[in-house]
């Protein structure tokens, strides 16, 4: 969940969202099967299926798993999401098809209301709580907390293993609630945003005289897949390195296990360190995408892990010199480090690349809770259709 300070209410700015209650409808009451189901394996991936549904009169919705054709009805309630830096429109398709994930959508009347995935991660004990979203008209009934319950049974059902929410979110959270979770690290975001041909001088300028001056500069190490594994597996990197021992690529958090560092290395990321043995500070990129906010507008996001400021500057130069690439028009950059880095990295971009935050970002925060043991809401009343209406 990458939410900035301004998001309007109702997207995904706080994870732990009050029910509404449910009100059961009277027509389906003696038609319900027992409320848990087990669905058969062969319908794990969930095609074609809509698990048990949650009848509530007072809201009139129904839960399904996502489809590609449901694409241009979630985007119409996505528009005024993360102020156009939105990355939905940019996974909706690949999240569909991983194996692991679950994508939930509420529908009134045929219409999509709302979304929330779960992603299921660190050897099958945890689930990542992602992409949460309300439309515009719907917000403030309580939608948002009935799909993560309905999105967290499922999970209880499909994934038993899984013990652990997790969430990524930025901005204030009121004490009162922040104790429903502990907290994992939190780490500062600087957003950048540049035309692409103005900065590619800057960049280049600005790498040759960090060479020329001397000022600790190293050029940063191109992790192969044989060596991600090891260092980032090596317990002092685990212990001294990466905030809360957690690898976060964007704003999806992992456990430093081998099967995520698998999943991740599938993703065509930039994998830099400034050494193999014992390096200080590592850092992933991501290959630019898309975004809403106009027209040869893509977004670049880069993580940072370590706390040596001219380690973490060199390989944020490397990233963003790699991730440009032959990109043309304007780019959206999102960079990720340690709170003690935050104002030397901002100076240092005034400073030598001429760039100035675009918008105050109230730091990024991963969070977890232990999985309810119960069966869900006990007001909801539920039902599996095959086939269901269009």
């Amino acid at each position: 969940m990458d939410p900035s300070k301004k998001h309007n209410q109702g997207t995904v700015t706080n994870p732990e969202v009050v029910r509404g209650p449910v009100v059961q409808s009277p027509s389906h009451s003696k038609l319900l099967p027992p409320r848990r189901q087990i669905i058969p394996s062969a319908d794990r991936r969930g095609k074609g299926v809509w698990w048990p549904e949650m009848e509530g009169a007072s809201h009139g919705l129904e839960f399904c798993l996502a489809k590609e054709a449901d694409f241009e009805q979630v985007m119409s309630i996505s528009e005024d999401v993360y102020d156009g830096i939105d990355y939905m429109p940019a996974r909706y398709h690949a999240w569909l098809k991983e194996p692991d994930r679950r994508v939930i959508l509420a529908k009134r009347k045929g219409q999509v209301v709302a979304l929330v995935s779960a992603n299921v991660v660190d050897d099958g004990c945890t689930a990542v709580v992602e992409g949460l979203r309300v439309a515009p008209m719907e917000r403030g009934k309580g939608i948002a907390g009935l799909i993560q319950q309905d999105c967290f049974d499922l999970i209880r059902v499909q994934f038993p293993e899984v013990k652990v929410l997790r969430y990524t979110r930025s901005g204030y959270l009121a004490p009162e609630a922040l104790a429903k979770f502990r907290l994992i690290c939190k780490q500062e975001i600087l957003p950048l945003r540049f035309e692409l041909e103005e900065i590619r001088p800057k960049l280049d300028s600005a790498i040759s005289q960090l060479k020329t001056c001397g000022e600790e500069w190293e050029d940063p190490i191109l992790l192969r897949a044989s060596d991600v594994q090891r260092v980032f597996l090596n317990p002092n990197v685990v212990g001294g390195v990466l905030p809360g021992k957690t690898i976060i690529q964007d704003w999806a958090p992992y456990r430093p296990l081998q099967s995520n560092l698998e999943t991740l290395l599938k993703k065509n990321l930039i994998w830099l360190a400034d050494g193999k043995e014992e390096p200080r500070v590592l850092s992933l990129g991501a290959t630019p995408y898309r975004i809403p906010m106009g027209a040869d507008y893509n977004r670049l996001s880069i993580n940072i892990f370590g706390k040596h400021f001219p380690g973490a500057r060199n390989q944020f130069l490397a990233q963003l010199q790699r991730g440009i690439g032959t990109l043309q028009g304007s780019l959206y950059c999102l960079l990720y480090l340690e709170p003690c880095l935050w104002q030397q990295m901002y100076l240092f971009c005034q400073s030598s690349l001429g760039l100035h935050q675009e918008r105050d970002f109230e730091g990024q925060m991963v969070l977890e809770k232990d999985m309810s043991t119960g069966q869900g809401s006990s007001e909801s009343q539920r039902r599996r259709v095959q086939n269901p209406p269009q």
